[in-house]
């Protein structure tokens, strides 16, 4: 397999908010992150896909700029939805939504966000990206700039990495992981 690096968007002004499907641009150190990001990648992509949301196709546009090669969105790159918790701090939410927010952290991940999108929804659609992605990767180095809950995703439920060690691969903006390093490990 060739390099298939996920690559978690810049930073926005949402930072410390549950953004999802919400639609915030960049902001200056998100473009620098993303920048530094793309000139320490170990390989030259062929390919860069992104999520549909504003704050990947910009990054994802940042690294096209400086690969000079074209972006693809895939709008299955995006970000959970939060439905009613979108825009919301954790404190925020646990005054709003003291009884769901509850449910959720016992249940989590699988826990039900109001109006938000299914848990096991976004579990198989972050699986059959994730299946493309590699199908790819046979063929040819590729960048997917996606979101910090794709990642964590990916790495546990399709990689078998424990919650622990994905988030901390995925907790800081533009964090990336290669794929093709790992190996699958729950299916």
């Amino acid at each position: 397999m060739s390099a298939c690096v996920l690559i978690r968007h810049g930073a926005t002004d949402m930072a410390g908010r549950f953004c999802g499907h919400s639609d915030p641009p960049l902001n200056r150190t998100g473009r620098i992150q993303v920048e530094r990001a793309g000139s320490m990648l170990p390989v030259a992509p062929k390919v860069i896909y992104s999520s549909d949301l504003l704050r990947a196709r910009q990054s994802a546009a940042i690294l096209s700029a400086h690969f000079a090669i074209p972006v693809q969105v895939r709008p299955g790159l995006r970000e959970i939805g939060f439905g009613q918790w979108e825009g919301l701090s954790w404190q925020e939410i646990e005054q709003r939504f003291p009884v769901e927010s509850q449910a959720w952290m016992e249940q989590f991940p699988a826990g039900v966000i109001p109006d938000g999108e299914r848990y096991d929804v976004f579990r198989d659609r972050v699986r059959q990206e994730i299946e493309f992605l590699s199908a790819e990767a046979e063929s040819q180095s590729l960048i997917a700039v996606t979101h910090g809950g794709f990642m964590r995703t990916a790495l546990r439920e399709v990689y078998g990495i424990s919650a622990d060690p994905a988030h901390q691969l995925s907790a800081v903006y533009a964090a990336t992981v290669d794929l093709s390093q790992l190996h699958v490990g729950a299916q």
